[in-house]
């Protein structure tokens, strides 16, 4: 078979129908059509940074109580943050990042 394809017409695509097991006949239930799965030697791994930022998303680690105390400072004007420190820690990360100038 062959299909032309002229310009400004897409090719027809081809129907794909979804199989799927009938939840109510159970694991032990067969459908026509599937099949089957192997095992794989495939695997992933998650960087030290990948999973600190998990766990952050997660608030694990987070004082809750500091939290609080600078959004209450915030809210009333009365927080005063320390400018060369944070400029300190944002150098620090990016060195560590591998930011530094070349």
């Amino acid at each position: 078979m062959t299909t032309t394809i002229k310009p400004g017409i897409q090719a027809p695509q081809p129907q794909v129908q979804l199989r799927t097991q009938n939840p109510a006949a159970g694991a032990a239930g067969s459908t026509q059509g599937t099949a089957t799965v192997r095992p794989s030697d495939d695997s992933i791994s998650l960087t030290d940074s990948a999973k600190a930022l998990d766990a952050a998303s997660r608030g694990e680690g987070i004082d809750t109580k500091l939290v609080d105390e600078i959004r209450a400072r915030l809210a009333d004007g009365t927080y005063k943050p320390d400018a060369q420190a944070i400029a300190s820690k944002f150098l620090a990360m990016e060195g560590v990042m591998g930011g530094g100038k070349a």
